[in-house]
């Protein structure tokens, strides 16, 4: 289990700081995250892990508000990983996946997740991680 704290980065116009925890085994897909946040105000970048267990025992640590995790980096099991770490940790949970098709957003809305494409690029993920939740 390899788990990892990162620098902080920011992000812009938004009211209330963002706490992220990025999930996912694949290291190139995380390192582009952080350099497209470096330059935002706003969002600190507490951590980083591998997979779902180890996220969970992270986030007891550093209690992210927000919880960003790579799907495709998680294998077969990503969607069902993510739906635990909802159901254990206090956080807003957005999956990050390469699908961008109805079914996709329907399953991570059904599971209470945040869904945004990969496809979506940068301005898609800002935009959900400027979004406020709705409880």
């Amino acid at each position: 289990m390899k788990l990892e704290r990162t620098r902080r980065v920011t992000l812009g116009r938004v009211s209330e700081s963002v706490r992220l925890l990025l999930v996912g085994s694949n290291g190139g897909v995380c390192r582009g995250i952080e350099l497209l946040l470096s330059g935002e105000a706003g969002v600190e970048i507490v951590g980083r892990a591998e997979n779902a267990n180890s996220a969970i025992q992270l986030a007891r640590d550093l209690t992210p508000s927000t919880v960003l995790i790579d799907l495709e980096s998680l294998g077969d099991r990503g969607l069902e990983e993510a739906v635990e770490l909802r159901r254990q940790i206090p956080a807003t949970v957005i999956v990050l996946s390469l699908g961008d098709d109805q079914q996709s957003r329907q399953r991570a809305d059904e599971a209470g997740l945040r869904f945004v494409s990969k496809q979506a690029g940068s301005d898609g993920l800002l935009a959900v991680l400027r979004e406020r939740p709705v409880d």
